[in-house]
């Protein structure tokens, strides 16, 4: 396994809105998905339907609103099925709004690639979504060739 892939965004939005994207079905599916299972409390579901590909895991840590921890997998997927990576987001308020830190552990060599080009996508349309805009249908949603983050 390579280091964890980390990023990090400047978003124009409250701490608290940017954690209700994270946890929120209702607003985690304008950034990112078509379809959101979520319970965020530790051990509790996120099950998330982004452009066709099935992800699920569980959410392990729910700090609000300054850090959640859930697993991450691909239903039926051979090389990363349910819960076997972990995606952490860290939120720290800044003086415009919150920085967003991505750290996504446990990624096999092979899908890091995908994962950061999916993530770098994913969170410029959170950064929209939480800022109070529209960022529109996601043009990937009928790309067969776009992957999950």
């Amino acid at each position: 396994m390579a280091d964890p892939y980390t990023t990090e965004i400047d978003i124009d939005a409250d701490i608290e809105d940017v954690f209700r994207h994270l946890t929120d079905p209702t607003h985690m599916i304008r950034w990112m998905g078509q379809h959101a299972t979520l319970d965020p409390t530790p051990g509790g579901t996120f099950h998330l339907d982004i452009n066709g590909i099935p992800v699920r895991g569980h959410y392990h840590v729910v700090e609000p609103p300054h850090r959640i921890v859930v697993t991450w997998g691909v239903a039926g997927s051979p090389e990363l099925p349910p819960d076997t990576t972990e995606v952490e987001f860290t939120l720290t308020p800044t003086a415009t709004g919150t920085r967003l830190r991505l750290e996504h552990r446990n990624l096999p060599d092979s899908q890091r690639p995908a994962h950061a080009t999916g993530w770098s996508h994913f969170l410029a349309r959170l950064n929209l979504a939480a800022a109070g805009h529209d960022p529109g249908p996601d043009p990937w949603h009928d790309d067969t060739t776009a992957t999950a983050p």
